[in-house]
This record gives C-alpha cells, sequence and structure tokens, in this order.
C-alpha cells in the first residue's frame, strides 16, 4: 500500500472519474458502498506557498431527480501530503462542527490546515471535505435575504418574537426557492447522507485505512460513518472524538436543560476565581441585573468589523446579551470578556461591553457556518417533538426560560423533521478517543462520561477550563494527536513533548 499511496503523488491524477475509479485499490464490497459516487480529481484553484503537495478533487454524490432536473451534489476535497520523513499510509479526515460548518478549503485556511498538521504531530496526510450544503460543495444552500435582514436588525431595537417570526418568514421562503431550483430536498439533508458520502470518499482514495477526528457535530458523522456495517464496514482505523455529540441527545426540546446548567456550571467555575470573576460575591445576580438593564434601556454600541472597513452597529438588548453570553461560553478565551461586559453594563461604561459583544457579533454575522445547513439536519437528524413537550421543559428549568421561548417560531415545525431518531450509539470495535471539556456549553461533559461508561475500551480525556473542543483549546492535546494515532493501544495522556520549533 506504501507504493500505491506515493504514487499517488508523483504520476499524472487520472484525466477523468472512470480511471479514477479503475485504479482505486479497493475491497470487493465497494462498489456498494460508492455506487453512482465519483471522484474527480482537478486543479486546486489557489496556490499553497506554504507547501506544494496539495491535491483537489470533487466527490459527486448519486443523482437525485427534481423538476428542474436531475441534481448531483460536487463537494471539494483536499488531500494534504504529509512532509514527515516518518509519514504514515494511514491518512488523517478531518470532520469539523456544526453541522453546517465548513472544512475550511480557501488558500490560506490550507496553509493554517499546514501548519496545524505539523504541529500535532500527525506524521500522516490529512483530507478534508467540504459537506453538502457547506463551504464550498454546489449547490450551496444560501440565503442572502436572510444574511442581510440578520445584519439590518441588530442594528434595531426590535421585539424578540417580531424578529423570530419575520426571519422564519424568510427562511421559509428561501428553504422554497431553494428546492424549487432542485437545489434542496429533505431526503438529501441529514447524518445519514453525510455518512454515506464519507464512506464513500474512504473507499475511492487510494489508502487501505483511514483515521477520523471529528470536532461537535463531526464525531456524531464519525460514528454514523462507522456504523455502516450494513454496507460493508468502512475502513476506520481509529476514531478521536472531540466534544461528543450522541446521537441520542440535542433537538429543541432539550434546548432549556442545556443552556441552564452550562450557564450554572460557568458561575460556579467563574465565581470568585482569580481572572474570572474574583470580586463579584453573586456571579448570577450580576447576570440578572445587567440582563434587567438591558431590557429597561438597550445600549447602543458600534463595534469593529473583522472582515471590512465600516463598522456594525449594534442595539444590545437582554435577549441579544443573553445570546451573546452563552456564545462566549465555548471560547475559553473570552471567559474574561463577560464578567467585565456585565459590569459595563451595570455601570454604564459602554466600552466595557464592546469587546466581548464584537467577538459575538462578527462570528455570527462573518462566520464560516451555513445556517440553512446547520438548520436543516438538526431537523432532519430529530423527531419533533411537541409544544407540551417543551413547555414542561421551560418549566422545568425556569431561571433563563424568558430567554427561550422558541416553539413558535421553530424552523422544523415547518421544514420538516425525522420520522424516528437516529439509531442507538453502538461500542465501535475501532480504538477511540473521547475528549471533552469540563466546562462545555453545548456538548456537556457529562454526554462523554455517560458514553464512556458504555463503551469501557475507549479512552476518555476531560479536560479541566475547556469549553468547547479540546482540540482547539488545550495546545498539549493538539500537539500529542500523534501519539494516539500511532499507539492507540497504549494507554494516552496529553504530554508536551518534541513540538515542532
Amino acid at each position: 500500500m506504501a507504493g500505491a499511496a506515493a504514487s499517488y503523488w508523483i504520476i499524472d491524477l487520472p484525466p477523468d472519474p472512470a480511471a479514477a475509479e479503475a485504479t482505486k485499490p479497493a475491497p470487493d464490497d465497494a462498489s456498494a458502498v460508492a455506487a453512482d459516487y465519483e471522484l474527480r480529481y482537478r486543479g486546486c484553484g489557489f496556490q499553497s506557498h506554504w507547501r506544494k503537495d496539495v491535491r483537489c478533487a470533487d466527490l459527486l454524490t448519486p443523482g437525485y431527480v427534481t423538476d428542474s432536473g436531475e441534481q448531483r451534489f460536487h463537494l471539494p476535497v483536499v488531500i494534504l501530503r504529509s512532509s514527515s520523513a516518518e509519514r504514515r499510509d494511514d491518512p488523517v479526515i478531518y470532520l469539523p462542527g456544526g453541522p453546517g460548518g465548513s472544512a475550511g478549503l480557501d488558500k490560506h485556511s490550507i496553509e493554517f490546515w499546514q501548519s496545524w498538521q505539523e504541529y500535532s504531530n500527525l506524521r500522516r496526510d490529512l483530507i478534508l471535505m467540504d459537506r453538502r450544503g457547506v463551504g464550498q460543495s454546489e449547490p450551496a444552500l444560501t440565503c442572502p435575504e436572510y444574511d442581510t435582514y440578520s445584519e439590518q436588525t441588530v442594528a434595531q431595537h426590535i421585539d424578540p418574537q417580531r424578529e423570530a417570526r419575520e426571519a422564519a418568514e424568510l427562511l421559509q421562503a428561501c428553504f422554497a426557492d431553494l428546492e424549487a431550483a432542485g437545489h434542496f430536498r429533505q431526503d438529501q439533508f441529514g447524518t445519514r447522507q453525510s455518512a454515506a458520502d464519507l464512506a464513500a470518499l474512504m473507499r475511492l482514495l487510494p489508502y487501505e485505512q483511514f483515521n477520523l477526528v471529528g470536532v461537535s457535530y463531526g464525531t456524531r458523522l464519525a460514528l454514523a460513518t462507522v456504523a455502516l456495517s450494513h454496507e460493508g464496514p468502512p475502513p476506520v482505523r481509529t476514531l478521536v472524538l472531540d466534544a461528543l455529540y450522541p446521537p441520542d441527545q440535542g433537538g429543541l426540546i432539550s434546548w432549556p436543560g442545556v443552556v441552564t446548567e452550562s450557564l450554572e456550571r460557568f458561575i460556579r467555575w467563574c465565581q470568585g476565581r482569580q481572572g474570572c470573576a474574583e470580586s463579584v460575591p453573586d456571579l448570577n445576580a450580576l447576570l440578572m441585573q445587567a440582563l434587567k438593564t438591558l431590557e429597561n434601556q438597550p445600549l447602543e454600541l458600534s463595534v469593529d468589523s473583522w472582515y471590512r472597513t465600516e463598522s456594525i452597529d449594534v442595539v444590545l438588548d437582554d435577549h441579544r446579551m443573553m445570546t451573546t453570553v452563552f456564545s462566549a461560553l465555548y471560547n475559553h478565551g473570552d471567559w474574561p470578556m463577560i464578567v467585565e461586559a456585565l459590569q459595563g453594563v451595570v455601570s454604564e461604561e459602554p466600552e466595557r461591553v464592546t469587546p466581548l459583544v464584537e467577538s459575538f457579533i462578527n462570528q455570527a454575522l462573518e462566520g464560516g457556518l451555513s445556517r440553512l445547513t446547520f438548520m436543516a439536519v438538526n431537523c432532519f437528524d430529530h423527531t419533533l417533538g411537541t409544544k407540551a413537550a417543551y413547555s414542561a421543559e421551560l418549566a422545568r428549568y425556569p431561571r433563563y426560560a424568558a430567554y427561550m421561548d422558541r416553539w413558535d417560531s421553530y424552523i422544523c415545525r415547518w421544514l420538516g423533521s425525522a420520522d424516528e431518531p437516529l439509531p442507538p450509539l453502538e461500542p465501535p470495535a475501532t480504538p477511540t478517543l473521547i475528549l471533552a471539556g469540563e466546562l462545555d456549553p453545548v456538548t456537556p461533559a457529562q454526554w462523554s462520561r455517560d458514553v464512556s461508561r458504555r463503551w469501557p475500551e475507549a479512552q476518555l480525556y476531560i479536560a479541566e477550563d475547556v469549553g468547547h473542543s479540546v482540540i482547539w483549546s488545550d495546545t498539549c492535546v493538539e500537539a500529542a494527536l500523534g501519539q494516539f494515532l500511532d499507539h492507540p493501544e497504549r494507554e494516552w495522556t496529553p504530554e508536551c513533548v518534541n513540538l515542532p520549533e
């Protein structure tokens, strides 16, 4: 296999997909998994000056019939060959979160990935792919009207219920237009579909085994792919699951509990802690006071844009402040700004509020997340539930319930939802490393603990003082990934050793 993988990098790529399919090394059952899929190699459309050994392709999915004719998704794939003298033959496929998160396949992002590939000591090729509707995939799920509305509305003081209703109406119109154009169909989105795409990609690439590294939603996709046993087990050698998102978690019904418990957990951790809220005797009281202040008198701010020259105007009311605070829990780098912003609201010092709001607004308005894909996959992965069940959860978690009254504008009520839940998790035969941040707000560490108890063969690492995603928060863990990949049978600890200079 080493020779086949090496030749893949030095010979001319096949000029047509038939040649690519004819020369791929694959087991006998590959045609079932990769049926009607094609992998077409192409030029990358960018030049990476950091390293030249980059290959690009498109994975073409099976066609589906629409009113405007047959459609296929074109999913861009980028393969970064390892420059290590100790290069292994089993590559890493990185699966980003979301759902709706792009893999980052533009020139500048690819140069970041090349650097990360070395820093994390993978010693393996790194494979990236944009999923359906995400990033550079075609057709894309976009709604410029919704994006424009979001940016215009954030500069206005508007009733939250009205804002949610108007946004839902725009989204409904966009999904209808996308469906009429043949770019959207319910049965083409969801974890089941993405798992089939990933399995087909592995069958069509010239490697015998793969390592899947998933973060957040990427962990759900990795597990769904490994579970495709009825189609022939995908050739997965190891699993790294960071911020585990099990198939039996998520959905709107669980949201009140997730938000409330995450905020309360952070408040307990932060209150009285040096560098967070050492001088605040009651952090929850400060939060509620700031929210009440903004309810009575919203704050008008102007924050710098990270992506353009003009600034962004923001009217910060209590609902937007709650969203900003919860979003800041993802990244421990934003935590010191939370208390500073709350104190700034109460003391009427807007300059203390601006840094936190600037971080949130830029990520919300300009981030790489495909909002429509995020919505579609979330809807089609979960059953709908009922208004009574959601109201019961709000009653069970009343502290912040006023900021989570979402049922009437819940898009899955009209977009659609799963008829039945995703299949339950079964312990994978694949060596598995589970990573969790103790303060993760959206995929709580308890989810990983619960799964670990049912999977005695899996290794579990809980990172203290970390929010969402250990890999992207703890440099020792990041640099030690290669240790687990090389020796998954050994007990793994993230030691900061042999870091590249």
